[in-house]
């Protein structure tokens, strides 16, 4: 990433911090306290002047931001002048690697998703939508809403089955996700489509908690797991444990996560075989690759 472009990353992330002595956004000033920068280099820095950017000057911000070790290793990256473009090898096309990770997708037997760095749903399988009780109609609905068809809209948005089906355990499903979505969105954060996703998603009260709570020191060393177990009583099919798996496949039009649920036990195995029933296949949902939601 050029300096540019992580210089406006790091303005992003001090404007997601609060002072709370005046219950302002962080000023350059403010950074540089927290970080023991001088304000002139906080300025440098986020201008994409600074040309120098050693593991010092960045593990000082890391640690202003309370960045978890995901987090860190995403920021580190990000300071390196190497784009995205050099990172993915050239022989490498990204109708391949979306044809490969569809047809893993649509050949699944268990509840699976696909979604883009933003959480923006690009395809589901039929099971999931039953396990959730979600039809085609409910996420086509969402592409006129200010979130548009995202898994972090359809978690928080009330008017969906999701709270209700997910029981208990839906708390903690949120939770991991909105952890899952800090760490695929840091080198988004001073997009327009960041900016506009999260004032949308910031209209429900659980996820401004949620996303206020990982701005504190101790969510730090709760450190974001692609591994996330997941045992509680569903709404409809009774106890349910598994696991969601998310596998990440790079390209140069950005990253896929395909999010797979794999059960612990028999009874959740033999659940999602009967979901998935004899045509488990995958169903289009929104574009990809979207440039206009990579670009500032």
């Amino acid at each position: 990433m050029d300096h540019l472009t992580f210089g406006k990353v790091v303005a992003s992330l001090r404007k997601e911090q609060t002072n709370f002595r005046n219950g302002q956004n962080w000023s350059q000033q403010d950074l540089a306290n927290e970080s023991g920068l001088t304000p002139r280099i906080v300025g440098r820095i986020e201008r994409g002047e600074q040309a120098r950017l050693d593991g010092g000057v960045l593990g000082t911000l890391a640690k202003a931001f309370n960045l978890t070790s995901l987090e860190r290793r995403e920021f580190f990256a990000m300071a390196s002048e190497v784009t995205g473009q050099e990172i993915v090898r050239e022989d490498l096309c990204d109708n391949e690697v979306f044809t490969e990770v569809w047809e893993l997708l649509n050949g699944l037997c268990a509840p699976a998703f696909l979604t883009n760095p933003f959480s923006d749903i690009v395809g589901v399988n039929r099971s999931l939508l039953l396990f959730h009780g979600i039809n085609i109609q409910v996420l086509q609905a969402f592409r006129s809403t200010a979130v548009g068809v995202n898994n972090l809209g359809l978690l928080f948005e009330p008017n969906t089955p999701l709270k209700q089906v997910l029981g208990y355990g839906w708390r903690s499903i949120a939770h991991a996700n909105v952890q899952q979505w800090r760490v695929a969105t840091l080198r988004y954060r001073h997009t327009d489509r960041f900016r506009q996703l999260f004032t949308a998603l910031s209209a429900f009260t659980d996820f401004r908690m949620m996303w206020a709570a990982g701005n504190d020191a101790e969510y730090a060393i709760e450190d974001c797991s692609r591994l996330r177990s997941c045992i509680y009583k569903h709404g409809v099919h009774g106890s349910v444990a598994y696991t969601v798996f998310v596998n990440i496949s790079l390209s140069a039009s950005g990253d896929l996560y395909l999010c797979t649920f794999v059960p612990h036990n028999s009874d959740t195995a033999t659940l999602f075989q009967k979901l998935a029933g004899d045509d488990n296949g995958a169903v289009h949902i929104s574009q990809w690759p979207n440039p206009k939601l990579m670009l500032a």
